[in-house]
């Protein structure tokens, strides 16, 4: 079934809803009502490894709850970045590869760094991020900002977010939910309670999506970005006695549909210099006007490998035409996940309980790829020799990963301690198959990155809260992480072409992990915290790069920082309010970056540490419930983030004496960004249920998506932009167990791009991904 909804459609929702009659209040009714003080939702977060009040916790959190979700309409990953000012989720090569940054802490793409922020599912590391998400039942999801380590799994830089999948209930009870919207978007999605004992708990849940993707091929005339999703999620939950609980979730996720194909952003000019810098052109020189190739690219204008006005004509058509791309073929995706958790509590005494998590998780991701957003073959994921794969190709990426902690938590006094080790294991097998100029009869290039890496972590970590009077806490923590990374050059590899002589690296890496903090409870409403943190993300190898003598290899990149903050949770003048500061100064050593340079006329990616980088900036949010109608809102970031110590020396790495490349700009790490909502209860009778209105706006400021914008890779700035989305909710209809919505994102149909991807050191362009445009949808929720 295929549901349209359109602006008129959801006018005549909103019509519906206001046109039922007012409710008249008597004289008691109203006095009581005007006595009545608005209540403070209490949000609980596990940000320390326990339950606790978000106003109580001494780090810079956001935490949102299933209700929050659903009424703020996000349903993956990239819908985060508006609730939480400076995340921000981006795209990789495609939609489908995603990757988020935190206080300027990211992820380059083919440097083989693990991720700056971590994400958790069920406290469990889940980190295989070339596929979309199967985004639904989660009862929270909470973002940690700064830097990990002492208490979660895996070290990180940047931040943690925590998804926490709903549990079944002691009743027999769910619900179902149907989506139906523009671009022939359908959601079905919902979950059972089955209390199969007082002893066995039974939740079964399920998702299935599908849209249209809102970036056509006008080649093709299909659409790409879109979705085709379907997951299902068991969770068991076992308690026999008051002093022990399994918790048991399995979950599987099938993804269709197609890639979401940047656009070409800029290219430079075959010849062309900036700063003194000799720039990758091989775009503009194979396939531009005065290229000698060019007679011999396809059959006439518009065929493969040619535009009329050559890279300059398409560049210009596709600024003139937004959201469309002409590729020689489209980009079907492929992928599926597993995973498993288990989580065992046992209580050893009145205050004392033994914890074990443990996760297994299988992926697999097929994403092909025409990475200039363009006619021109200049540099496609797919060959033909070796271990060719032919049109549309595509890398593959695979993991295995199996994780165990095992903590000890109590407390004794005014002493509240965990500790515990952990361990993980994973296999990463990736092939990444390249050619460059594949409409010439002899290509430039024709080959395949294909290796195996294996990382193997060992950690010991203890952490400490001891309240030195009634107001006055001071926690301290630490872990020691041991890594081993392996790295194997698969038969066909560009690095292993005999099939015989497989070279296999290895190395033995280890860093601590630091927290302390001392809060202050000035009173129940008010306190103020400071926090001293410690970090580290493993070094490494990168299967990309030229391995002989160990030029792939990069260090360990290290942090620390200082958070002062300041958390209100009560009443002002009688207004229900939660206000939250934190500011922060983040020093980075050793960053873990990639980039591209020039070896004796060809482009060769690299790993390199940055020595040194400085990230400070304030985050802060607030709500206000003025009536028992009334709600408003507001979150926002200022980061200010810059390489202090900025040049990177690769005479050594490629060569050639004197090389230097400096890293003049700080990519995903927008100035200013914010939101403010307001939320409305609509006058209808109490019997008829709750209307709701809500508008939220998000704005960001211009960013970057290069780190040498004033060197190798200039014209890689995106402009800033704001968003409105709507929604307008009708929750237990005339007292019924159904709630219908209707809603609109990007009211004002804002062009606007998600993310940068930069290509110009490599194949001399970089592409763009748009945001997506106006859409209209609605929803209808039964519970039971």
């Amino acid at each position: 079934m295929t549901f349209r909804f359109g602006a008129t459609s959801t006018m005549a929702i909103a019509t519906a809803m206001l046109a039922m009659p007012a409710h008249a209040q008597s004289g008691a009714e109203a006095a009581q009502a005007k006595d009545a003080k608005p209540e403070i939702e209490e949000i609980v977060v596990t940000a320390q490894r326990r339950e606790q009040s978000l106003s109580k916790v001494p780090v810079s959190v956001s935490a949102f709850n299933a209700d929050v979700l659903q009424d703020r309409n996000v349903t993956s990953e990239q819908g985060l970045a508006a609730l939480v000012p400076g995340l921000v989720v981006k795209s990789g090569q495609n939609s489908n590869q995603l990757s988020f940054t935190l206080r300027g802490q990211t992820l380059d793409p083919f440097s083989g760094s693990s991720p700056a922020v971590l994400t958790y599912i069920n406290d469990a590391p889940m980190t295989e991020g070339n596929t979309s998400t199967a985004f639904f039942d989660f009862s929270s999801v909470q973002v940690l900002k700064g830097p990990q380590g002492t208490l979660f799994g895996r070290n990180a830089t940047g931040g943690a977010i925590l998804y926490e999948t709903t549990k079944p209930g002691d009743v027999f009870g769910g619900y179902l939910t149907i989506k139906g919207g523009e671009r022939n978007y359908i959601q079905a999605q919902g979950a059972i309670d089955l209390p199969i004992s007082d002893v066995i708990k039974l939740r079964l849940a399920g998702d299935y999506n599908k849209q249209d993707g809102y970036i056509r091929n006008v080649n093709t005339g299909s659409t790409l970005g879109d979705t085709d999703a379907k997951s299902g999620r068991v969770t068991l939950v076992i308690e026999p006695s008051s002093g022990f609980k399994m918790t048991t979730v399995a979950q599987y996720s099938d993804f269709g549909g197609t890639e979401g194909a940047g656009g070409l952003y800029s290219y430079h000019a075959c010849g062309e210099t900036n700063n003194g810098y000799q720039l990758t052109a091989t775009l503009d020189c194979v396939y531009g006007m005065n290229s000698p190739f060019a007679p011999t690219l396809g059959d006439g204008p518009m065929g493969d490998g040619t535009w009329p006005g050559a890279v300059a004509g398409y560049l210009a058509w596709q600024q003139a035409n937004p959201y469309k791309v002409w590729l020689s073929y489209d980009l079907p995706h492929k992928a599926h996940t597993a995973f498993v958790t288990n989580t065992t509590e046992m209580e050893l005494g009145d205050d004392v309980m033994l914890k074990n998590i443990f996760s297994y998780a299988d992926a697999f991701a097929r994403t092909p790829g025409i990475l200039s957003g363009s006619p021109f073959g200049s540099l496609n994921l797919y060959n033909n020799s070796g271990l060719g794969n032919g049109p549309p190709g595509g890398e593959e990426f695979s993991t295995k990963r199996i994780s165990n902690e095992l903590q000890l938590q109590g407390k004794s006094g005014r002493l509240e301690y965990i500790v515990g080790a952990y361990y993980s294991w994973s296999r990463k097998k990736e092939y990444i198959p390249v050619i460059v100029g594949s409409e010439l009869a002899t290509p430039l290039a024709d080959i395949a990155y294909y290796y195996t890496n294996d990382d193997e972590s060992k950690a010991l970590f203890a952490q400490l809260s001891y309240e030195l009077t009634d107001k006055l806490t001071v926690t301290a923590g630490g872990r020691y992480t041991w890594e081993q990374m392996r790295l194997r050059q698969n038969p066909g590899s560009l690095f292993n072409l005999d099939g015989d002589t497989p070279l296999k690296q290895k190395a033995n890496l280890k860093d601590p992990s630091w927290t302390f903090n001392i809060q202050y409870q000035i009173n129940p409403q008010n306190m103020v915290y400071f926090a001293q943190r410690g970090s580290f993300r493993a070094g490494g190898f990168n299967g990309a790069v030229v391995p002989y003598n160990n030029t792939n290899f990069f260090k360990n990149e290290n942090t620390y920082d200082f958070e002062l903050g300041y958390k209100f949770n009560g009443y002002i003048g009688g207004v229900a309010s939660r206000v939250n500061i934190a500011a922060y100064r983040q020093i980075v050593t050793d960053a873990q970056h990639s980039i591209y340079a020039l070896v004796n006329g060809n482009p060769a990616a690299f790993t390199v540490n940055v020595p040194k980088k400085r990230i400070q900036g304030v985050e802060f949010d607030g709500n206000f419930r003025l009536s028992e109608w009334l709600e408003v809102g507001f979150s926002g970031a200022y980061t200010d983030a810059k390489f202090t110590r900025n040049i990177v020396d690769l005479s050594a790495a490629t060569g050639v004496a004197g090389l230097t490349i400096p890293f003049d700009t700080y990519t995903d790490a927008p100035k200013w960004a914010g939101s403010v909502y307001a939320e409305v209860g609509l006058p209808v009778p109490e019997s008829a249920g709750e209307v709701k209105f809500r508008t939220d706006v998000f704005g960001q400021k211009m960013t970057y998506f290069s780190n040498n914008e004033g060197s190798i890779t200039p014209r890689t700035q995106l402009p800033g932009y704001v968003t409105v989305d709507m929604r307008l909710s009708w929750n237990n209809v005339m007292g019924s167990n159904v709630t219908v919505a209707g809603y609109v994102k990007n009211l004002f149909d804002k062009l606007y791009y998600n993310s940068g991807y930069v290509e110009g050191a490599s194949g001399g362009f970089n592409t763009a991904i748009w945001g997506a445009p106006q859409t209209f949808g609605a929803e209808v929720t039964y519970r039971f």
